[in-house]
């Protein structure tokens, strides 16, 4: 009865090591700007002219980082300057859509988002 409760926990923990040891798969342009949407309707209170208006930059962005990551593979400095250019242009094109104080929320949000990556990316996910 040991040896089989003991051969149970081994293959626990191994189906755990290999699970753990898997590449995690990338989401496409469109489930990550599905993501970012959500996350922003919930942060900022959208109304649904803001929702479908903030979709469409996310898809777009979403879909300009994915070409822009395959251009750069592997050049890490490009890589930042890439995801810099596109997060100024979702500044931008956020700012024409958002009222003022959604704005600021949105930017104060990006800060802290940005404080936490500084501090070895650990950061806290709220739900």
């Amino acid at each position: 009865m040991k040896k089989l409760f003991v051969a149970g926990i081994i293959l626990l923990a191994m189906a755990t090591i290999v699970s753990a040891q898997q590449p995690r798969q990338r989401m496409s342009a469109e489930e990550s700007a599905k993501a970012q949407t959500e996350r922003m309707e919930k942060l900022l209170s959208l109304n649904a002219d803001q929702k479908t208006k903030i979709q469409a930059i996310d898809l777009d962005l979403a879909k300009q980082w994915d070409a822009k990551r395959q251009s750069v593979q592997g050049n890490r400095e490009a890589m930042t300057a890439a995801r810099q250019e596109i997060e100024k242009l979702r500044e931008t094109k956020y700012k024409a859509v958002l009222t003022a104080d959604q704005f600021k929320k949105f930017q104060e949000d990006r800060e802290q988002q940005q404080a936490q990556r500084g501090q070895g990316g650990q950061r806290q996910r709220s739900n």
